[in-house]
């Protein structure tokens, strides 16, 4: 059983390195620092069209990143769970 839950972890680990390479994911996490520190400027808020824009690209790149965390997360969580399982027998 812990050979088969470790390749199904394993599987998703891959996965989840290949989101964030598609991502480019030290670059999405500064561009969405970026995205917010602009939304902080209230000169944005004068042109309705950038403003929109901008809060479309910042909700795409946080909607992503959080998922990405949150698989991340919850990978955590069941690898955990099985080893105190296997723990418990």
């Amino acid at each position: 059983m812990r050979a088969e839950a470790q390749a199904h972890v394993d599987t998703i680990n891959d996965a989840l390195a290949l989101l964030r390479r598609f991502l480019d994911w030290d670059r999405a996490l500064r561009r969405l620092d970026e995205l917010n520190a602009r939304v902080e400027d209230q000169a944005l808020w004068s042109d309705p069209k950038a403003a929109q824009e901008v809060m479309r690209e910042r909700r795409r790149l946080d909607e992503a990143i959080s998922a990405t965390r949150a698989i991340q997360s919850e990978l955590s969580d069941t690898a955990e769970l099985i080893e105190m399982a296997e723990a418990e027998g």
